[in-house]
């Protein structure tokens, strides 16, 4: 078994942050990592997570509202670019379009870190795929079975279609061990898939798996039009309390932050093991420093007495 394996527990609070564009010059990408770092290693965190970006535009006709540019590849950025951040990292890749033997060089080189994975398959059944979701989880288990593995939850799939627990259940069977959502802003959605996937386990006699809620700071109504290009439900009554508020910024952090403590004393009470991923995604100072404070009340409500 890999030694990552032995030194690998579920995080409770994780920060999950994008590569920086592969157009940057080399100067500026050490730059820009050496303040991310800086700012990475004061945060309260278990782990760190770094997104692995595709271009999604298969999966909806919608004009995307931001252009799609190429990053860094997630391994590099997370072991070479911040190697100076000492925490178990989360990296995502995308396999749709890998190699068998590209997936099988990646995995290799990052289960000789102190690191898990989450394996992404292609957006929508449009897009051309070279590697399946399914097959990338079969190489991870014949080439490197030690590497913990989890898999997305998508709560807005389960609205649609009321089969994500089926897809979390099979991902389980194929080694997946935490599951990170979608950033959420429906706790209803959130509630609903949760409780669903929570009594299948225990019909089944079996735990339910660890979860990371996924929160975001929405600092502008283009970036809420690009959170909707993306499928994640904004709840009518939210998007008004969004554009109508006379910080939206701030008004985001206060509704997102209280979704999260809301859906935490929901798992608690079902003995649901329930964490928090904050993510920073935006390139703009405020909403980074949202995110740093989003991180610290999260911190707060996990330590409450009680949970």
């Amino acid at each position: 078994m890999d030694e990552s394996a032995t030194n690998w527990a579920p995080p409770r609070l994780t920060y999950g942050i994008t590569p920086l564009k592969a157009s940057f010059t080399e100067e500026r990408k050490r730059e820009v990592a050496a303040l991310q770092s800086a700012r990475i290693r004061q945060l309260p965190v278990d782990a760190l997570v770094v997104y692995d970006l595709q271009d999604e535009s298969s999966r909806t006709d919608a004009e995307r509202p931001f252009p799609f540019l190429e990053s860094i590849d997630p391994l590099a950025y997370a072991y070479d670019y911040l190697a100076e951040v000492d925490l178990p990292k989360v990296v995502y890749r995308s396999v749709a379009g890998q190699t068998e033997a590209a997936l099988t060089a990646w995995l290799t080189q990052l289960a000789a870190q102190r690191a898990a994975t989450v394996l992404v398959g292609a957006p929508s059944k449009h897009q051309a795929v070279h590697l399946k979701l399914r097959d990338a989880y079969r190489i991870r288990q014949e080439v490197t079975p030690g590497l913990p593995i989890g898999g997305v939850l998508i709560a807005e799939r389960h609205e649609t279609g009321g089969d994500e627990v089926a897809r979390i259940v099979e991902k389980r069977a194929k080694g997946c061990e935490f599951f990170v959502t979608q950033a959420v802003y429906s706790v209803t959605a959130s509630k609903n898939v949760l409780s669903d996937l929570y009594y299948r386990c225990e019909a089944e006699q079996r735990p339910t798996p660890h979860v990371l809620v996924t929160i975001s700071p929405c600092g502008s109504q283009k970036t809420l039009e690009f959170m909707r290009w993306l499928g994640i439900a904004v709840p009518r009554w939210l998007e008004n309390e969004l554009l109508h508020s006379h910080d939206i910024l701030e008004k985001s952090v206060d509704l997102t932050v209280a979704a999260f403590e809301e859906l935490h004393q929901f798992a608690s009470e079902k003995g649901i093991s329930l964490g928090c991923n904050v993510e920073s995604v935006s390139t703009r100072r405020a909403e980074i420093d949202a995110s740093v404070e989003m991180v610290k009340r999260v911190a707060g409500i996990l330590r409450a007495p009680g949970r």
